[in-house]
């Protein structure tokens, strides 16, 4: 009997054994967007940040914020590196408890905001937002991309009076270039490779900067699944400080960093290496009622049903 027990005793230690090991190997699924708010991912896989914090990852692209962030709440994610806070705010009026953001992109001023621009032909007589009266005017597809055109473009002229058409991300140049629409508003880079192409020029960059929003505007998030917070709490923080020192990379070495856009994004290296993009705020340098001042402003132009409160969305360790 005591043989038979010190046996057991060896099998349930070396079980326990295998299940930590597999645990702490168990691959964290990471889905990202082919664009520039994304560079903390790329940047962390390229140097090894995720290794280096014991955690092993696989990354899934994505094509558009909508499906990313169905994933993350469906849990076929563990985490969206990185959309649109728009996106996630609209999840949160039916699903508040199914995501947490942890770590932003963003302005924390509007001083300066590089995320959008208005473009119009290369040759177009247009030459101010007053002059897109009667015009059609493309933006991305989405009720919160439509909002935040006519939140910009109220502050020169009655949106009513523009025709907003909204167009899918690859067509964009196209349907400027064609003339289709008389301008776009865009986030960059399409702006810049419009303008590259010779098929474009800009009509108002820092759009954004209209909306006086002097807190700044976090435009794009990372967030972690509820379901992986719950079930792997340790991996959950070891990510966040993985991606943290990828932004610190970044912040430090931007110009070695931005390659990693050709090769993640397709984007063409000249415009990879000298597009203005905004900065990567962590959760302790994020001021979280510019979250909320941005979320009323675009509910003020019908793109959301309910009320969110954006504070109560942020990832606590």
């Amino acid at each position: 009997m005591k043989k038979i027990g010190v046996i057991l005793s060896i099998v349930v230690f070396l079980l326990g054994t295998a299940t930590a090991v597999w645990a702490a190997e168990e691959t964290v699924k990471i889905g990202y967007l082919r664009i520039i708010m994304s560079l903390p991912t790329f940047v962390a896989q390229e140097k090894g940040l995720f290794e280096k914090q014991g955690i092993k990852v696989e990354l899934f692209p994505f094509d558009s914020g909508t499906a990313i962030i169905d994933a993350l709440i469906a849990g076929r994610i563990d985490a969206s590196c990185s959309s649109s806070t728009t996106g996630y705010w609209f999840a949160a009026q039916t699903a508040p408890d199914r995501f947490k953001m942890f770590l932003l992109f963003g302005t924390t001023s509007m001083k300066e905001d590089n995320s959008f621009s208005v473009v119009v032909k290369k040759d177009s007589p247009l030459s101010s937002l007053k002059d897109l009266k009667g015009k059609k005017v493309g933006t991305f597809p989405g009720a919160t991309s439509v909002a935040l055109a006519k939140a910009v473009i109220r502050k020169e002229i009655d949106p009513d009076q523009v025709v907003f058409t909204e167009i899918a991300p690859p067509h964009m140049i196209p349907a400027l270039a064609a003339g289709q629409i008389g301008a776009f508003f865009a986030p960059e880079p399409f702006g810049m490779i419009a303008i590259s192409q010779g098929a474009g020029r800009y009509l108002m960059k820092a759009p954004l900067i209209l909306l006086r929003l002097k807190r700044g505007i976090p435009g794009a998030a990372f967030a972690f699944s509820a379901q992986f917070l719950k079930e792997r709490p340790e991996q959950a923080k070891k990510l966040k400080v993985a991606l943290e020192k990828a932004v610190d990379y970044i912040r430090s070495n931007e110009k070695d960093a931005r390659p990693y856009l050709v090769k993640y994004t397709g984007l063409p290296e000249p415009v990879a290496m000298n597009l203005a993009f905004d900065r990567w705020i962590k959760l302790d340098e994020l001021d979280r009622k510019a979250g909320q001042e941005y979320f009323d402003v675009l509910y003020k132009e019908g793109a959301y049903q309910y009320i969110v409160d954006t504070t109560k969305l942020y990832y606590a360790n």
